[in-house]
């Protein structure tokens, strides 16, 4: 697939913007309209992945000490409970989505760690995969608990700044917690530095924002979630993972996802990133990912013809 026929794609369907980064120089670039690239809007679960890399920011500042500790040292009210098991649930089960806690409507709720905490466990910490947007909240919480200032204000400091991220909205929950699970809106060149950050593993105009040990940890998948003919998709620390069975074009690559079509791409053999921002409904949400799979595909295709030649 050329670029003229990607561009093609994404007109025909509500896409806002899609951009293609090779290392740090965009490759491909097609906006809606000007709009996308300046307003942030929501970016919904992407949010999760920003989260992930704060929490790494504070192992390597010191602040978390070890990522398999209880999250009962943050949350008295597990203590209190007769739940033996929720005792077991740390914080990597947070950042794998398998805390084994039931997944429920939290927004609705007048205390949003209270609702997910009492929550019944379903499944023993750490056995199982369940997408849970409560897991994401609690390590929103946990960052304003070590920290001591709302999670924005700690994002601000260690990773916006750095990123040079100005313009962006966060909502809280009730109690006045930064939403861990879907609640930041960024505009487009915004994302694009994230993408960045993970592409360089953790630096950013030459400044190491997060060690690169941190992002191949986040990365890499912990969980099997799907597997087709093609391959696994998984799940690393609140990241998407997609490791690629056909051996002639391998074409692993992990991303942050959020509804409606957003997402964030990285291909680290290729050295290639890429960004979407959408307004798509229902089975139309994975066309992005698809588009850029298909994309991707052709780049090996031509690779591996050359190789045979």
């Amino acid at each position: 697939m050329s670029f003229f026929e990607l561009e093609k794609k994404l007109k025909s369907i509500r896409i806002e913007a899609f951009v293609i980064h090779k290392g740090n120089t965009r490759i491909f670039e097609y906006l809606k309209n000007k709009k996308v690239v300046e307003k942030p809007s929501k970016v919904y679960s992407i949010t999760k992945s920003i989260v992930s890399i704060l929490i790494g920011i504070m192992v390597v500042k010191g602040l978390i000490k070890n990522i398999h500790e209880p999250i009962q040292n943050y949350f008295p009210e597990i203590l209190e409970s007769n739940h033996p098991q929720k005792k077991e649930i740390t914080i990597f089960h947070l950042l794998t989505m398998t805390s084994g806690l039931k997944v429920g409507k939290f927004q609705g709720s007048k205390n949003w760690v209270k609702f997910i905490l009492g929550q019944p466990i379903i499944h023993k910490p750490g056995s199982t995969f369940q997408y849970n947007s409560g897991d994401s909240h609690l390590l929103s919480a946990i960052i304003q608990k070590i920290s001591g200032i709302p999670t924005a204000s700690f994002a601000e400091k260690y990773l916006f700044c750095p990123l040079g991220i100005k313009k962006y909205n966060w909502v809280k929950d009730p109690q006045g917690i930064h939403g861990g699970g879907f609640s930041i809106s960024l505009n487009l060149e915004d994302m694009v530095k994230i993408g960045l950050l993970f592409l360089n593993e953790g630096r950013f105009n030459s400044n190491q924002v997060i060690s690169s040990t941190w992002i191949i940890q986040a990365k890499r998948p912990y969980k099997q979630v799907e597997t087709t003919k093609e391959g696994t998709y998984g799940y690393g620390y609140q990241l998407w993972t997609y490791e690629d069975t056909n051996t002639n074009t391998p074409m692993d690559y992990y991303y942050a996802s959020g509804l409606f079509g957003q997402y964030i791409f990285i291909v680290p053999k290729l050295n290639i990133m890429a960004v979407a921002k959408s307004h798509l409904q229902n089975d139309q949400q994975s066309a992005p990912r698809l588009f850029f799979e298909e994309l991707l595909g052709s780049w090996l295709d031509e690779t591996f013809e050359q190789v045979k030649l």
